[in-house]
């Protein structure tokens, strides 16, 4: 314990250390006691201190010299969030369970106006669609040349779609609602031209390029749909039992027509042929009649309806032609079934084939030339 006791009976804590240079160093230290177990106690505790002083507590940093294989645990990564489907996948559930109730043509048309959306706007998840691409989608309906009636049939029936995906998919947003077109709006549209509109917008199509004057004015004359026109062939313009007429038809896979009963002959009028109408036919044949107009949207229509709604001589739309028509027809007093058979109507219980049924060809010459021939005049 390195215990002293001085000639005067007091314990002293005696250490004595050699030094480098080999001289010997005597460490002393009273301990204040006479009493040999108190030092004892004394020294223990002076001891301790110094230790504790010399050696503090430091925690290691460097690696054991034989460290313990440590388990490879890896950071706890998130679960991936499962991708979204896409629209055509959740229309066709849609689909599925419409068709429990639906009849088939509806089905069909349903599958149509979802298919020229997704053309439209690409296959999305059905929350990536904004308020600003449904919005667009719109306006590219009705620069299509499409009537206001078809494209509210579109924005509803989609609509209707948006309400179901909303009630099964977290985050999507009907923004087809409040689209429709106002049925004021409508009414307006597809009114008649009058006499002197018609006056001017044969004027207007005498001034433009070819193919654009002859779409045209075989809307005037003809009353037919505009895709019906933009879709012909050359060989669809033909000679039957000696009267030219417009072929209108499905019979090649580009083409397609609204109804069963669209499918029709349809004579062309004397202004069609006196202002030279088959000598351009004659001049494109081989292939389409106006292939300046590519395929967009599910028809051949579309690029024209939007350049025709920029460049309109009167504040109509094409299928207002169609209307023209008809109410020239009607004024006339042609029978129903006759004007069915001209515009590719049904008519009540009775449809027609493509032929016009029972009503022959010549009958459908002199009744176009009857009830258009103000038409003629006015150009």
């Amino acid at each position: 314990m390195n215990l002293w006791l001085s000639p005067h009976g007091i314990w002293y804590y005696r250490k004595v250390t050699t030094l480098p240079c080999g001289r010997r160093k005597e460490i002393k230290k009273s301990l204040h006691t006479r009493d040999k177990l108190t030092a004892r106690a004394a020294v223990a505790k002076l001891l301790a201190c110094v230790r504790s002083r010399a050696q503090p507590v430091v925690q290691p940093t460097s690696e054991p010299e034989n460290p313990q294989p440590q388990p490879n645990i890896k950071p706890a990564v998130p679960a991936a969030k499962p991708l979204a489907p896409l629209l055509s996948v959740l229309s066709d559930r849609y689909l599925k369970e419409k068709a429990l109730s639906w009849a088939p043509k509806e089905l069909s048309n349903q599958k149509n106006y979802i298919g020229c959306f997704i053309k439209a706007l690409g296959d999305r998840p059905a929350a990536d669609y904004a308020k600003a691409d449904v919005v667009k989608f719109k306006e590219d309906l009705l620069n299509s040349g499409k009537s206001p009636t078809t494209i509210n049939k579109y924005l509803q029936k989609l609509s209707l779609l948006f309400n179901w995906l909303a009630n099964h998919q977290d985050g999507v947003i009907n923004h087809f609602a409040g689209l429709k077109l106002q049925r004021a709006k409508e009414v307006n549209s597809r009114s008649g031209y009058t006499a002197e509109e018609r006056r001017k917008f044969i004027g207007w199509a005498e001034q433009q390029e070819p193919h654009r004057r002859w779409i045209a004015l075989l809307g005037l004359f003809s009353g037919a749909r505009a895709n019906e026109i933009c879709q012909l062939y050359a060989d669809d313009v033909k000679q039957v039992d000696g009267i030219w007429c417009l072929n209108i038809h499905s019979g090649r896979p580009d083409q397609k027509l609204k109804t069963a009963n669209s499918a029709r002959l349809v004579p062309l009028h004397r202004h069609l042929l006196q202002s030279g109408f088959i000598e351009f036919v004659k001049g494109r044949t081989g292939g389409r009649l106006f292939p300046e107009l590519p395929h967009r949207q599910d028809g051949y229509s579309h690029l024209w309806g939007q350049w025709f709604s920029r460049h309109r001589p009167v504040d109509k739309d094409f299928h207002s032609l169609r209307h023209t028509v008809g109410t020239a027809l009607k004024d006339h007093g042609v029978p129903l079934q006759y004007a069915a058979a001209i515009l590719g109507h049904t008519n009540g219980a009775i449809s027609y084939d493509r032929y016009g049924g029972d009503v022959s060809l010549e009958k459908l010459k002199e009744v176009i030339e009857a009830a258009l021939s103000s038409f003629a005049d006015a150009g």
